[in-house]
C-alpha cells in the first residue's frame, strides 16, 4: 500500500481521542476523519506513519444510519472546539463508552466482568451547554480575526462568527463586539509563532443559573485603549454583564495564563448552582464546564460513595468545593485540600454562604499534605484530578490512610486506567464505574469510580 493509492472498504470501528474511522486494508491499519463506524468509503492515502497510514475521504458510498449534517458552519472549515458533529448524539455516546471499556481493559488491566460497569449517561443538552469557553485574537492579512485553532495547527485560527457548545445568541454577540472592537482601535491580535502582538484571548463565563455573564480579555499588556469606551459599549449590548478583566498573559505557551489581572468593572466572579450548593467562581478558578451534567457526575459519586454521618471525608483536589461541598450534608467532616489559591478563596467563601460549617479549606499541593498523615481518619476520600491524573507517590501515601471508600473522579479514562494499576499494587481494586458525557460533540467525557480495599472485595 502506498501513499496515493486510492482504495474501497468499510470502516470497521472508530479511534478517540482522535476521532478517526479505522480501516483495514492489506494488514494495515488506517485511519479517516469524518467518517462514521460502518461507513463504505473510497479513500485515499495521504501520508504514512511507521505503524499505520493517514487517509482522506473521497467518497462516502454507504452512509450510516447515525450521520448528520453538520449544524455549525465552521466545522467543515476544520474548527478544532469539536470533532464529532457528523455522528448523532446517541452514537457519539455510544462509542464513547466502548472506547472507555477498551482502554480500561487494554491500559488498566481491568478485567470489565469483574466490575460493575454502568451506561454512560448522556449530557442533558448535547449543544450549548458550555458554561466557559476561550477563544483566540489573532492577525489574517493585516486584520484582526477571533476564533478557535484548527486540529493540529496550533498557529492558525478559523475566524469564527458563532459556537454551538455555547449559548449561541450570547458568542455571536460578543465574537462580533470584540472583532469590531479591534479592527476599530487598529489593535494586533497575537501570532503564536512570532510571538508578538497585543490581543491573545476571549475568555466568556455564562451562568445559566443566574443570568450573568463575566469576560476575560486576555492581552500582552496591563491596560488596553480606550478601556472605558469599550466598557461603555460592551454593557450596552449585554446587560447581563457583572465583570470584565484584563489577563495580562506574556507567556510563549500556547494555554490562558492568568499572570496578572486587573478588574475595570465589576465582579472577577461568578455564580453557578450545583443542585442545592451556589457557587462562588473565580475567573481563573476550576469549574465544570457543563453545569447541567456536572450535577449527574456529583449525584452519581454521591451513590458510590453512600457516605455516613459519622463519616470523615477528604477531598484532594478540591478546587473551589465542588464534591466536599456538595456531600457536607452527609458526613461528619470535609476536610478539602488544594492547591490553587483562587480556588480554595471561593471553596471558604462557598462554605459561609451556603451555611456549611462542617468543611475546611487547606492550600496545600497534595502530595505534600499526605506525605505527613494527619491525625483524623478518613474513611472515605474523593480525588478529582487534572487530565494527567495521579503520579505513584500521591496512590501510594494515600493508601497508607486506608479509607474504605476512595471515589475517583476522572476527564481522562487513559489516565485513571493506568493510576488503577497502581491502585491495585497498593490494595485498592475498583469495583464499580460510570461515565457520564460532559462534552457532547467531542471525545472527551467523564468518568466516577468506586475503589475499596481488595480484601473488601474478596469477602
Amino acid at each position: 500500500m502506498q501513499v496515493g493509492e486510492v482504495f474501497e472498504a468499510r470502516a470497521v470501528d472508530f479511534a478517540l481521542p482522535e476521532c478517526v474511522a479505522v480501516f483495514r486494508r492489506e494488514g494495515k491499519i488506517v485511519f479517516v476523519p469524518q467518517v462514521a463506524p460502518g461507513e463504505h468509503c473510497r479513500v485515499l492515502i495521504k501520508g504514512r506513519k511507521r505503524s499505520f497510514f493517514l487517509g482522506e475521504p473521497l467518497q462516502i458510498l454507504e452512509h450510516s444510519l447515525f450521520r448528520v449534517p453538520p449544524p455549525c458552519p465552521h466545522f467543515m472549515q476544520g474548527c478544532g472546539g469539536c470533532s464529532l458533529q457528523y455522528l448523532e448524539y446517541g452514537e457519539q455516546v455510544r462509542i464513547k463508552e466502548k472506547h472507555a471499556q477498551q482502554v480500561l481493559s487494554r491500559l488498566g488491566g481491568e478485567d470489565c466482568k469483574k466490575v460493575h460497569i454502568e451506561h454512560m449517561a448522556p449530557s442533558p443538552r448535547s449543544y450549548e451547554y458550555r458554561n466557559k469557553m476561550e477563544f483566540n485574537f489573532g492577525d489574517k492579512e493585516g486584520s484582526l480575526v477571533l476564533g478557535l485553532r484548527p486540529k493540529n495547527r496550533w498557529w492558525d485560527l478559523v475566524d469564527i462568527s458563532s459556537c454551538f457548545l455555547m449559548k449561541q445568541e450570547l458568542v455571536s454577540k460578543l465574537l462580533n463586539f470584540f472583532r469590531r472592537w479591534g479592527r476599530e482601535a487598529s489593535l494586533s491580535g497575537y501570532d503564536p509563532k512570532r510571538k508578538e502582538g497585543l490581543l491573545r484571548n476571549l475568555l466568556i463565563r455564562y451562568s445559566e443559573s443566574e443570568n450573568a455573564v463575566m469576560i476575560g480579555v486576555g492581552s500582552t499588556q496591563q491596560s488596553l485603549p480606550d478601556e472605558e469606551g469599550m466598557l461603555h459599549s460592551l454593557r450596552r449590548i449585554e446587560p447581563r454583564l457583572t465583570g470584565l478583566v484584563i489577563i495580562q498573559n506574556r507567556s510563549p505557551a500556547g494555554a490562558l495564563l492568568f499572570e496578572k489581572t486587573r478588574t475595570i468593572w465589576g465582579n472577577d466572579y461568578f455564580f453557578e448552582n450545583v443542585g442545592n450548593i451556589r457557587y462562588t467562581v473565580s475567573l481563573s478558578s476550576f469549574f465544570q464546564v457543563n453545569t447541567a451534567a456536572n450535577q449527574l457526575v456529583y449525584e452519581k459519586a454521591m451513590e458510590l460513595a453512600s457516605p455516613l454521618p459519622h463519616e470523615q471525608l477528604l477531598d484532594l483536589y478540591s478546587g473551589s468545593g465542588g464534591i466536599g461541598l456538595y456531600m457536607a450534608s452527609s458526613v461528619k467532616q470535609v476536610v478539602g485540600v488544594e492547591e490553587n489559591l483562587d480556588g480554595l478563596k471561593d471553596a471558604r467563601a462557598n462554605a459561609i454562604s451556603n451555611g456549611i460549617d462542617n468543611y475546611t479549606a487547606i492550600e496545600e499541593k497534595v502530595e505534600k499534605y499526605l506525605a505527613h498523615p494527619p491525625s483524623k481518619k478518613f474513611s472515605l476520600v474523593t480525588v478529582d484530578p487534572p487530565r494527567a491524573g495521579l503520579n505513584t507517590k500521591v496512590i501510594r501515601r494515600l493508601a497508607r490512610l486506608h479509607p474504605e471508600k476512595v471515589v475517583y473522579i476522572s476527564c481522562n479514562v487513559g489516565s485513571l486506567a493506568r493510576d488503577l494499576q497502581d491502585f491495585r499494587a497498593h490494595g485498592y481494586r475498583m469495583s464499580h464505574i460510570s461515565f457520564v458525557d460532559l462534552f457532547p460533540q467531542t471525545p472527551h467525557f467523564e468518568a466516577v469510580a468506586l475503589l475499596t480495599p481488595s480484601d473488601t472485595l474478596k469477602g
